[in-house]
């Protein structure tokens, strides 16, 4: 008797998947060496080196304590998180812009820690828009046109609050609530119709962008200031075609000192072959700005060698497979939305960032989950991780006492909002 309680007590503490669980401590423990490997910049001509690594390591303990307090909640209990973020996080984007503290600006400093409104903003959308689309009726005419609405205006006020002051976020948020409303049941003639309306906003955007003249940009009223290097990153990712054409000395003399963070990326990866240098022998880090959280991946593969760049790969496509493993499980529509929601976004915040390291997407700023160097970033994606173990443990217990209930019977869910319903 006393073998049989143990061992209940044991599973009781090991809640979640046991695969995602390793999966993000694998991560964590890369994210340690690589932050502590490319910090040397951010130490130059600072009394102390560790001073990166220590706050780092603070950030991601905080981490895995939201991860293990989250992961405790019935999922229901998610739904009161958008309703209190949404508001904050609006207020807070608000507040960068128009409190004159200048376009682009993307922190608010706390003191001890500077806040990062837009990671916030775009965990609560997702979670809010995952509610809004377990309520809809995919048949009723009425619920499809509130429910579309609805998540429709309320990307669109988040993307535009979110796009001065970051412009990946705010396409990363919508490519994010696009799949969603796909899975979702929001009828195609509405999704078509939003492709077509975004597709043209897009192109007269990006047409726009390339015929005005950076003085013209910076002189309207209309446009963020920030929009001027956004231009010169597209025309550099546009143009790149003709420079690989050139010869590697007239690249290296008349486009890489235009373009270092692109520049020293490519040369951390060309240099670094299939074991790569070792870990803690990276040279360009102390050339790279952002090594530690934009162009990690870089730093990864530099020490690491293709075999480490394609490890990470690998640990990131094994998370999104247990992930959607968890959606699958789901017989409720809320917390299949939410896994795939959540799943999605951390899938694309980690390939953009691992193609602009590699030099396939212009330059953004999009950190690598879990393994970048950041506050907001770290905490608001171990929320994530702790909102999709706190789905699959509820996932268990709710299997567990059906089992104990009836012993041999499959587990029956007597609820009409199901999503094998949908």
């Amino acid at each position: 008797m006393e073998d049989s309680t143990e061992k209940k007590e044991r599973r009781l503490r090991l809640k979640g998947d046991t695969g995602i669980w390793i999966t993000v401590f694998f991560l964590i423990f890369i994210s340690l060496i690589e932050v502590f490997s490319a910090s040397s910049r951010l130490t130059f001509g600072k009394a102390s080196y560790l001073r990166p690594f220590i706050s780092h390591s603070i950030h991601l303990a905080m981490g895995v304590a939201v991860m293990y307090v989250l992961h405790l909640f019935h999922y229901k209990w998610y739904k009161l998180i958008p309703v209190i973020l949404l508001p904050i996080s609006a207020i807070l984007l608000a507040y960068l812009s128009f409190s004159g503290s200048g376009s682009g600006a993307r922190w608010i400093d706390l003191g001890v820690f500077k806040l990062q409104p837009s990671e916030l903003g775009k965990v609560a959308v997702v979670m809010a828009v995952a509610s809004w689309l377990s309520k809809l009726k995919p048949d009723d005419e009425l619920s499809q046109i509130k429910t579309f609405r609805t998540i429709l205006i309320t990307t669109v006020l988040f993307c535009l609050l979110i796009f001065t002051e970051n412009l990946s976020t705010a396409v990363l948020l919508g490519a994010v609530v696009y799949v969603m409303m796909i899975v979702g049941g929001i009828s195609w003639k509405r999704i078509l119709a939003l492709t077509g309306v975004v597709a043209v906003i897009g192109a007269g955007a990006l047409v726009l962008m390339l015929s005005l003249t950076p003085q013209a940009m910076r002189e309207s009223k209309f446009i963020p200031e920030r929009a001027v290097t956004w231009q010169a990153r597209i025309k550099d990712k546009l143009q790149h075609g003709t420079e690989v054409r050139e010869s590697a000395f007239e690249y290296a003399r008349n486009t890489a000192p235009e373009k270092p963070q692109e520049t020293h990326a490519n040369i951390a990866i060309a240099t670094s072959h299939f074991l790569g240098k070792g870990l803690g022998n990276s040279v360009e880090r102390d050339y790279l700005q952002e090594a530690s959280c934009d162009f990690i991946y870089a730093i990864i593969i530099e020490e690491g060698g293709m075999l480490g760049g394609l490890i990470v790969l690998i640990l990131y496509m094994y998370l999104l497979f247990r992930i959607g493993r968890i959606a699958a499980r789901c017989r409720e529509k809320y917390p299949a939305y939410l896994a795939i929601g959540l799943g999605v976004m951390l899938g694309l915040q980690a390939f953009v960032n691992m193609s602009v390291a590699t030099g396939l997407f212009p330059v953004t700023g999009q950190p690598l989950p879990l393994i970048s160097n950041g506050g907001t970033s770290v905490l608001v994606c171990s929320a994530c991780i702790g909102m999709l173990q706190g789905i699959c443990s509820t996932l268990d217990r709710e299997k567990a006492a059906a089992q104990e209930q009836q012993p041999g019977v499959p587990e029956v869910i007597d609820s009409d909002d199901t999503f094998d319903n949908q």
